[in-house]
């Protein structure tokens, strides 16, 4: 330290300490909100992954001409993959991955949990609607995939019989702030 005129320059200790001490309460009353953003940022990036997918596999069923298939294995481990197949098998396993257009892993979305009301989505190659959901009995008239972040916020992916994809917060639940998105129908 250099001295001006006789005096020490610098700072003392307690003032260290004190400066110390509020940045440590300024760091705890942060934490919560900051976890709470993370939380929500998983929760909502699962939903997109998710919306994203279901539109990635109609749009693939026009370019195609071919019916793409939509799955989601719900669960630990989940994953929805997108197929160019009537039926959704695993070909992002098998050795016929050319038709695994896409797969993605919870794993990039941890502390989110998934299920899911319907078996797997056909796209039509024509009119890009859920044409499964007209065959089964009763008639389906839309599909949901729920999502629960490890804090207990909710969202729903819809699809509906004509292939629309929405994201939504189901009745009841609480999306909470940070998540901007409306009431499920």
């Amino acid at each position: 330290m250099k001295a001006i005129n006789g005096r020490a320059v610098g700072f003392t200790l307690v003032e260290l300490i004190i400066t110390i001490l509020v940045l440590a309460v300024l760091a705890l009353i942060a934490a919560p909100s900051f976890s709470q953003f993370i939380d929500n940022r998983r929760l909502a990036g699962a939903a997109e992954a998710v919306k994203n997918a279901m539109q990635f596999a109609r749009s693939e069923a026009f370019k195609r001409s071919r019916t793409t298939c939509f799955q989601l294995t719900p669960g630990a481990g989940a994953q929805w993959l997108v197929v160019e197949e009537t039926a959704c098998m695993d070909f992002c396993r098998d050795a016929d991955a050319d038709r695994c257009l896409m797969q993605v892993d919870s794993a990039d979305f941890p502390g989110v949990q998934s299920s899911v009301d319907f078996n797997e989505a056909l796209f039509d190659p024509v009119r890009g609607t859920v044409r499964n959901f007209l065959d089964v009995e009763p008639m389906q008239a839309w599909g949901k995939v729920a999502l629960q972040s490890a804090r207990g916020k909710q969202l729903e992916v819809q699809i509906n019989v004509m292939g629309r994809v929405e994201i939504c917060v189901p009745a009841g639940a609480t999306g909470g702030p940070g998540l901007a998105y409306g009431a499920c129908l």
